[in-house]
Parts: C-alpha cells; sequence; structure tokens
C-alpha cells in the first residue's frame, strides 16, 4: 500500500508544471511574479508578459539597445528583434546632434496584446538609456528570485 502512494506522488510531481511566464511591470514598481497564464486583468495592471523560456535572449537585446543608447554616434537603421512572443520595432530619427532611437516593445502571448514605449525619441538618449539600464537590473533581480 504504501508503494502505491509513492507512486501516486511521484507521478503527480512529475506531472505538475513549472510557471511558463513571467510578468514585469512596466513602470518598475511592483514585483515581477511568475505565472502559468496570463491574467487579462494583468495586462490593465501594467505587466509585461514574457515566456520564461526567452529571459536570456530578451536581456541580450536589451543590453545592445542600452549600448547602442549610451555610444556618443548613432548611425544606420535600429535593429529590430523578435524574441518568442515578444517583438522590439526601432525606429531612427536624425537630429541635427546625432540621432535619437524609439523602440516600441510588444508582447502578444496567449493572445493577450500588450505594448510598452521602451525607448522614447521624445527623450535624450542618455535618459533612455538609463530607464532601460533601470529595467535591465529589474529583470536580473526577478530571475534570481525562485520561480514557485
Amino acid at each position: 500500500m504504501k508503494y502505491i502512494f509513492i507512486l501516486i506522488f511521484v507521478c503527480a510531481a512529475n506531472a505538475s508544471h513549472a510557471q511558463k511566464y513571467i510578468l514585469l511591470d512596466k513602470s518598475i514598481s511592483q514585483p515581477a511574479f511568475y505565472s502559468n497564464t496570463i491574467p487579462v486583468s494583468g495586462k490593465f495592471k501594467g505587466y509585461f508578459p514574457l515566456e520564461k523560456k526567452d529571459i536570456p535572449k530578451f536581456l541580450s537585446a536589451l543590453e545592445e539597445i542600452a549600448q547602442r543608447l549610451s555610444s556618443k554616434k548613432i548611425i544606420g537603421t535600429p535593429k529590430q528583434y523578435v524574441i518568442g512572443c515578444a517583438e522590439f520595432i526601432g525606429h531612427a530619427f536624425p537630429l541635427a546632434s546625432g540621432e535619437r532611437l524609439d523602440y516600441v516593445l510588444t508582447s502578444s502571448c496567449a493572445d493577450i496584446k500588450v505594448s510598452m514605449h521602451l525607448v522614447d525619441a521624445k527623450l535624450g538618449n542618455e535618459n533612455n538609456a538609463y530607464f532601460v539600464n533601470t529595467w535591465i537590473k529589474y529583470i536580473k533581480n526577478a530571475i534570481k528570485q525562485p520561480a514557485n
């Protein structure tokens, strides 16, 4: 009888799934959290969903954008990224003092579409680089916390 309970416990443990998504607060005011589903209310509360398996590629793209924003000379069209269900759409605007970048980030995970203005060309590249670097730190801190 005890072996039957052990077998049931092992089967139940293997059937449980780890959280599939991480929900990131666009304004960095609330902690990120992991979830198996994306609640519709999360969209209206300002959360940006991302598949957990795509976090390293997502961070790499953010670091490339932050590096380009921090460089004094921005030349050429900005790189476009598609990472899992997230997409970065970038534009460059030439100015007399250089170029300014603009990136809109869109997630369409689980049939819920969420957009955020990651880099705004109305602001200087230094301010945008500061926000992107802060968001990178926020995400890195969130992934250090164990997913339930």
